[in-house]
């Protein structure tokens, strides 16, 4: 039986510092994976650093919350 490949499709990266990337990527169009992505002399690619979310149960509403309030604390710094 030949096994299904996953899709995954880079939607944003933000640069962390010069070796690292935060990538949020679509996974099977059902997932999202926020990850470190690194570039040594040893190891380019992504990290076990990150988290992944299926974007349609409970914990997606409640991560975009979590966002919101980190962006209050952050405006009011």
């Amino acid at each position: 039986m030949k096994e299904k490949q996953t899709e995954q499709k880079e939607i944003a990266r933000i640069k962390l510092s010069d070796n690292q990337d935060l990538v949020a990527s679509l996974i099977d169009n059902e997932k999202l994976d926020l990850r470190i992505f690194v570039k040594t002399d040893s190891y380019t690619g992504a990290t076990k650093r990150g988290v992944r979310f299926y974007l349609f149960d409970d914990n997606w509403p409640e991560f975009k919350k979590l966002v919101q309030k980190i962006d209050k604390v952050f405006e009011e710094l």
